[in-house]
């Protein structure tokens, strides 16, 4: 196994602990949905993309080292822990991504009849009426 520089070395270690808190957040936001949490959902959704944007930005500097010597990263005990939780938070997008769609598509749902009833309620808005407009009858 070939040693990285130091740099590397950070840089990688850097990018485990980013998938590391890519797991974890998603993993909870997994649990938030199985618990039907959904109170936070759109902020637990908005960490995520925007842990998923720092790891991506940060992989383009390491693809750039990578591409340079790609056997001197094969068996790195870091690379290979990279990996896989790369792999791990490839399986648990499969999970999230149906059950956001899902969850949506039932908050959609839900949005529409309540715009639908405020629409009928609407119908029965307080008409006020004088005494004048009322005829007597004697």
């Amino acid at each position: 196994m070939a040693e990285l520089p130091a740099q590397t070395e950070k840089l990688l270690s850097i990018s485990v602990e980013q998938y590391r808190d890519l797991v974890d957040h998603a993993e909870m936001l997994l649990d938030s949905l199985d618990n039907c949490d959904y109170a936070n959902i759109s902020a637990h959704t908005a960490r995520l993309q925007q842990q998923q944007t720092a790891a991506s930005q940060h992989d383009q500097i390491l693809l750039a080292l990578f591409n340079k010597d790609p056997s001197a990263w094969e068996n790195h005990p870091l690379y290979l822990k990279r990996i896989k939780l790369i792999k791990s938070i490839l399986e648990l997008n499969r999970q999230l991504i149906p059950r956001i769609k899902s969850t949506m598509a039932v908050t959609s749902a839900e949005l529409v009849n309540l715009r639908g009833g405020r629409t009928a309620l609407a119908g029965y808005s307080n008409h006020s009426t004088s005494s004048s407009g009322l005829r007597r009858v004697v």
